[in-house]
This record gives C-alpha cells, sequence and structure tokens, in this order.
C-alpha cells in the first residue's frame, strides 16, 4: 500500500471499511480505496451538501474484490458524487443512491478504465422515493487488450415520487477489437409527473479527433492517451495533493 501524506479532506478506506458512515456537515470529502472491500452505508443527514470522490486504487492483492456502496439521502440532501476507477483486478461495483426524501439530488460521474483480462461489472441505481428528486448519472468506460466490461445503470422512479427528474448518459469506448463491452440503460418509472432520459453509445475511439490530434503533431498513441485523460480529468482537478494526483495519473498512465 502507498503512503501519502492526506489531510482533513480525506477518509482512507483501504484497509479498513467500515458498514456505515454518516455525514451530518456539509464538507468536502475523497475516500480512498484498495485492499478492503465490501458493502457500506453512507448517510446524509438533512439539508447536507456533499462534494465526495471516491478513488479505487490498484492493489498489490489482484484477486477479485466486490464493493456495494450506497448512498442514503434525507431531506433537501445533496451529493456530488465522482469516481476514479483505475483498479488493476477484476471488480463488481455496485453503487444506490437513494433519494429518500423531498428535494434530494445526485450528480454522479464515473471514470473506469479496464485493460489486460481484467474484468468489471457495475451496476449504478438511483431510486426516487420522493417528490423532487433529482438524479444526473454519467458514466464512462475505457477497455484495452482482451478485457471485459459491463455497465448497468437503473434509475427507479416510485409512485409518488411526482417532480422527480432523471438523466442517464453511458459511453464506453473500445480501444481494441478484442475487448469487450456491454451496457443496459434501465428506466423504471411509476409515476406520471415526471422527466426522464438515458443516451446509450458504445464505439471505437473517434477519428476525426485522432485525425484532429495527429495533425497537431502527436502520434497515436499520444493522441489516444490525451483522449482517455480527459475522462479522468473532472475527477483528478478535484484533487489537490499532488503526491497523489502525481500517483494517479502515472498509474492510469500506464493502464494505457
Amino acid at each position: 500500500m502507498t503512503n501519502f501524506k492526506l489531510n482533513d479532506s480525506y477518509i482512507d478506506f483501504r484497509e479498513n471499511l467500515p458498514s456505515s458512515f454518516t455525514f451530518e456537515n456539509s464538507e468536502n470529502k475523497i475516500i480512498l480505496l484498495e485492499n478492503k472491500f465490501g458493502t457500506i452505508d453512507f448517510n446524509l443527514k438533512e439539508n447536507v451538501e456533499m462534494k465526495v470522490i471516491i478513488l479505487f486504487l490498484p492493489s498489490k492483492d489482484e484477486t477479485k474484490k466486490e464493493f456495494n456502496i450506497n448512498f442514503n439521502l434525507n431531506k433537501n440532501a445533496r451529493l456530488d458524487l465522482k469516481i476514479s476507477n483505475i483498479a488493476n483486478y477484476d471488480c463488481d461495483d455496485n453503487f444506490t443512491i437513494n433519494l429518500n426524501e423531498e428535494n434530494t439530488s445526485i450528480e454522479f460521474y464515473n471514470a473506469t478504465i479496464i485493460n489486460k483480462d481484467i474484468k468489471k461489472n457495475s451496476l449504478i441505481k438511483s431510486v426516487h422515493n420522493a417528490r423532487n428528486s433529482y438524479s444526473n448519472i454519467k458514466t464512462y468506460e475505457v477497455l484495452k487488450d482482451t478485457s471485459k466490461g459491463f455497465i448497468r445503470c437503473v434509475s427507479d422512479i416510485k409512485k409518488g415520487s411526482n417532480q422527480a427528474e432523471a438523466h442517464q448518459e453511458l459511453r464506453l469506448l473500445v480501444l481494441d477489437k478484442q475487448a469487450k463491452a456491454d451496457s443496459d440503460p434501465v428506466l423504471l418509472i411509476d409515476e406520471n409527473d415526471i422527466v426522464a432520459s438515458h443516451a446509450n453509445a458504445i464505439g471505437m475511439l473517434d477519428p476525426d479527433q485522432v485525425f484532429y490530434l495527429l495533425s497537431r503533431g502527436l502520434n497515436k498513441l499520444q493522441a489516444q492517451e490525451l483522449i482517455i485523460n480527459g475522462y479522468f480529468e473532472p475527477v483528478f482537478q478535484e484533487i489537490l495533493e499532488e503526491e497523489l494526483l502525481n500517483y494517479l495519473k502515472e498509474k492510469l498512465k500506464e493502464m494505457i
């Protein structure tokens, strides 16, 4: 396990993952995950506004790991959640955001890279249990070599959650022909007065983007690296500690 100088904005769960954790005040937190896996419930008290970053870090233990991460939002709670998954092991990561009371919201952004013969499966679920609840889920996945990736995204709007709003955007980028990507966007709607949408795409690098970068003097590998870095930049730009940021960028570059 790599040692970093961490300040109070970090929560280090690399070796110890509790069953629950409560946010009682509005603040920004960065959560580190590595060797310890399992299930954890994060609870946001009433009126709490959180910005949370979750970093799935590479591990010396490359056995398969399963994470079940649940966020429970109470009245007027708001969560801005960003995730970077550069784990070097088979991984099932399941995220459930329970919008339990009115005026709750989740902004969800996830960037994942998979290489070699690694397999990663993701389930992202927003459950609207109350009126005026809002979810906006964006997830990006990059696949190389003979890796396999699957994303299921579920927006579940329960009866009585009128004026709820739910959006999904799933983008899977396949860099090698032997890599396999699959996705399953799901909208479960049991209420009339709502707004919901989803976008889903699986494909190779945009040849126009690559051509433009090549015309500016980059080679193909540099162009590929620049495009992939763009998916992770919304997460990395929130990390101010230079040592950790350099580590993340180095590991991402190794996977590319």
